[in-house]
């Protein structure tokens, strides 16, 4: 039962795609511009989306898309100056303008298929002359994200070159990464292993240099710390120094005064003395009075001779004794 259904609705449809070709009905796809041949020349005419109709059997139509489409180039072959290849899969984002002047010119130049000489015919040749000019080794490692910026600019400049730079956008060239075949893969392997070692070595020597670095940085803020240490400590002591010193200073100063007082003191004692003393001995009876106590505190008695040229000075009085016994004033006896 189900079958038969979906047999008649194959019938069906086919019959009524045969009346509309028979009667001229056609269709426009969203996003699309049809264009028409009749006699395999193209008119000078376009029709927008929906349902249209045509001059049935000596008439063609063709859906031309005007909305952004990515045309995918696979496999694209990339020649190094030394023999070897990559492989690349391409993709282009362009657009053809919706106006009436570009689908006509543009189909007009090229085809419906206009894509395919300003494309796809075209990037194969410009890989070619941008890969030959490097080795394999270079195109897969260093230069391969220049080739779309390349490839770009040369498909820009072959839309100007037909004139179409205001009808067709390229918008982006998108490349994946190129593909080796398993032997140059391989080899490829172990090139970039290799360069991965000596990345990591390469690494761990800026990472010990690094280390030592921050440990000559630690080794020297340890020392100027101790260096300011010891600088503090110099201070500190020198301060203490300089302290005591002046404390000694005072100390000393004190003394000073305190012996420089006791020696006023003594002169002044001495200076008292010598004026009272000046003035005694300045009196005449004060000088006999002492003469008096001198002699009669020294006073003896000689029993014998005197010597004959012995002399006495008793008070200012001067007696030259004879041989025995004399007696002097006040009974001072000699």
């Amino acid at each position: 039962m189900m079958n038969s259904k979906i047999l008649m609705t194959m019938i069906l449809s086919l019959l009524i795609q045969s009346s509309y070709g028979i009667l001229g009905f056609h269709t426009c796809l969203q996003g699309h511009k049809c264009v028409y041949y009749r006699g395999g020349e193209l008119l000078n005419e376009t029709n927008e989306p929906g349902f249209h109709m045509m001059m049935p059997l000596i008439t063609s139509n063709y859906n031309v898309q005007t909305t952004w489409q990515t045309d995918n180039l696979n496999d694209v072959i990339c020649g190094s100056s030394q023999g070897g290849k990559a492989y690349l899969n391409i993709e282009v984002v362009n657009k053809l303008d919706h106006s009436d002047d570009c689908v006509l010119r543009t189909i007009g130049q090229h085809t419906v298929d206009y894509d395919r000489p300003l494309i796809y015919d075209y990037i194969p040749s410009e890989v070619s002359q941008f890969c030959k000019n490097y080795t394999l080794n270079e195109i897969v490692i260093k230069e391969f994200d220049k080739l779309d910026e390349v490839l770009l600019l040369k498909l820009v400049e072959n839309v100007k070159s037909y004139g179409l730079d205001n009808c067709i956008t390229i918008k982006n060239v998108r490349i994946a990464r190129p593909r080796l075949d398993k032997e140059m893969r391989e080899k490829f392997e172990a090139i970039e292993n290799e360069q991965k070692e000596k990345e990591l070595e390469i690494q761990r020597k800026e990472t010990e240099k690094i280390r030592l670095e921050i440990e000559h940085q630690r080794e020297m803020m340890q020392k100027q710390r101790d260096l300011d240490t010891t600088k503090i400590q110099m201070e500190i002591q020198k301060k203490e120094i300089e302290s005591k010193a002046e404390r000694q200073k005072i100390v000393d100063m004190m003394e000073f005064e305190k012996k420089q007082k006791a020696s006023d003191a003594e002169q002044y004692h001495l200076e008292a003395m010598a004026k009272g003393n000046n003035a005694l001995f300045s009196n005449p009876n004060y000088i006999r009075l002492k003469a008096y106590e001198s002699a009669h505190s020294n006073a003896k008695l000689i029993f014998g001779d005197i010597p004959q040229n012995s002399f006495f000075n008793m008070g200012g009085s001067t007696f030259i004794p004879a041989n025995g016994f004399t007696q002097y004033p006040n009974n001072t006896f000699v």
